[in-house]
């Protein structure tokens, strides 16, 4: 952690040597906000309350470094004096459902797979983040349309599949401009039996897709700058388990 502002040095016994001391502050960035914390460890409770973010029980905490996120949950602790431990991204935990407010999956078969296809070149980070992902993934403009589709995506146990492939759109105006929703295939079912609100079908690259419509609020807005495709699938995931925990 660079965040030695207030070292300072001590003498040494009688070797004269200059003993460097901790350092009593320790910067650290939270979103777009540049923060101090004059404790090197803080819960993932604690350091959302020092970024503002209340109830801390309305927001994930992520640790980003490079290309990859992180959870932490909130009564973990933060050692923000390890190197590299100084960047982090929140979600806000709240959704609407339908009209917007202000490596090969399971499903596939086992043939050959063709070079993945890359028509339109994505933004370095989030190159990066889809190579973290271990996962096969192309970049196709199909009817207009550039969408990111990433093969194989793990979903959370309660549903009828372990995996689905899953695509979003991205426009032209992005990352200024937010990515919206998320379509999956195969479509997704509660294995209790439950129905899934806010659904259509999107007919996309031949296939007919699973159009979750949620969205961001005023209180969990796009953020230039602070998200973009990794963040967005993190809210993905959490559409995912709320969906089955409604929490």
């Amino acid at each position: 952690m660079n965040s030695n502002d207030h070292t300072t040095n001590g003498t040494g016994g009688n070797s004269g040597e200059h003993t460097p001391q901790k350092p009593t502050t320790y910067k650290l960035r939270v979103d777009k906000l540049d923060l101090v914390s004059d404790t090197a460890d803080l819960t993932g409770r604690a350091l959302l309350l020092l970024a503002g973010r209340t109830p801390p029980e309305r927001f994930q905490l992520f640790a980003k470094k490079g290309a990859e996120l992180t959870e932490i949950g909130l009564d973990a602790t933060i050692d923000l004096a390890e190197p590299g431990v100084e960047r982090f991204v929140t979600l806000a935990l709240d959704q609407t459902e339908g009209e917007v407010q202000g490596f090969a999956s399971e499903h596939t078969q086992q043939t050959a797979v063709p070079a993945p296809r890359q028509d339109f070149t994505p933004l370095p980070e989030d190159a990066a983040f889809l190579n973290a992902l271990g996962l096969r993934w192309e970049t196709i403009s199909d009817g207009g349309l550039a969408r990111v589709v990433v093969y194989g995506y793990p979903v959370p146990p309660g549903y009828n599949h372990t995996t689905v492939d899953l695509n979003v759109r991205i426009d032209p105006t992005y990352p200024d401009t937010q990515i919206d929703m998320v379509y999956v295939h195969p479509a997704l079912v509660r294995t209790d039996g439950r129905a899934i609100r806010a659904l259509a079908e999107d007919p996309f690259d031949d296939k007919v897709w699973q159009r979750w419509s949620r969205h961001r609020t005023a209180e969990n807005p796009w953020r230039p700058g602070v998200d973009d495709l990794s963040t967005h699938l993190a809210l993905v995931n959490h559409w995912f388990v709320r969906e089955l925990t409604g929490a």
